[in-house]
């Protein structure tokens, strides 16, 4: 039986694509060097959070030159303590550009209309005996839950209507909640889209239900992989050469 310490919404998501992926990462303790992707992600959040944490007393967003110049240190320091980062063909300059527009974007156009009171606050609930730790991007002074996001696409209403994050927080706060995810689209063009859902009770017992199923999953201490899906790839998946050694495949015309 797998000892489980905690487990977090991106363990569960973990889990529900490839089980074998999720032993590697969480029972194995292995890791692979992130993509440029994953930082920009990763830093634009900082950014964001380094402007809503003082706006909470404040009630004033940072100039927009302070946000940028927080993006392009938080990127600096992310950088130098990675070891190897994944590029995928880009110059690390063009993404830390993108998430410079990005962030400009979003400070001009969305954080005005945004007074927060908690910002990545952690919550710590028990999901069937496991701490199940969540942190909550951003809620404001009408309780509206904000997750901040990045893609290379914009979303439509099944992806959030669907969004088990949002799920996940409504359990940890213990009520119904309106969500909007804010979105920030990767295109030449840098663009935020804002979207927005719900979550019941109803939806809250059923993302319980799933969580506690999954738990007693991962306590067996048996995780199979799962190749059927865009997941299973060397590209998507660095955990390939591991799980699949010498299982590549020749087109042959």
């Amino acid at each position: 039986m797998a000892i489980l310490d905690h487990i977090s919404h991106s363990q569960l998501n973990m889990w529900q694509r490839c089980p074998k992926q999720w032993e590697y990462r969480y029972v194995k303790g292995l890791k692979v060097p992130p993509s440029g992707a994953l930082i920009l992600g990763g830093v634009y959040h900082e950014a964001l959070e380094g402007n809503f944490r003082q706006k909470v007393t404040s009630r004033e967003d940072l100039p927009v030159d302070s946000c940028l110049d927080l993006f392009s240190e938080c990127w600096d320091t992310r950088i130098s303590n990675e070891e190897q980062v994944l590029w995928e063909g880009r110059e690390p300059y063009e993404y830390k550009d993108q998430g410079i527009g990005l962030v400009k974007e979003y400070r001009v156009t969305v954080s005005p209309t945004i007074q927060p009171t908690k910002v990545e606050e952690v919550h710590i609930s028990e999901v069937s005996g496991v701490r199940f730790v969540c942190v909550v991007d951003l809620e404001d002074e009408a309780k509206l839950v904000i997750d901040h996001k990045t893609s290379a696409r914009a979303y439509n209403q099944d992806d959030v209507d669907k969004d088990l994050q949002a799920s996940a927080e409504a359990f940890v706060l213990g009520r119904a909640i309106v969500f909007q995810n804010h979105v920030a689209i990767k295109g030449r063009v840098p663009r935020i889209q804002v979207i927005s859902s719900y979550r019941l009770d109803t939806d809250i017992k059923w993302w319980y239900e799933m969580a506690t199923g999954i738990v007693l999953q991962m306590k067996s201490g048996i995780a199979p992989p799962n190749s059927s899906g865009w997941h299973c790839s060397p590209r998507f998946c660095g955990f390939w050469d591991i799980c699949r050694p010498g299982l590549a495949r020749s087109m042959f015309t």
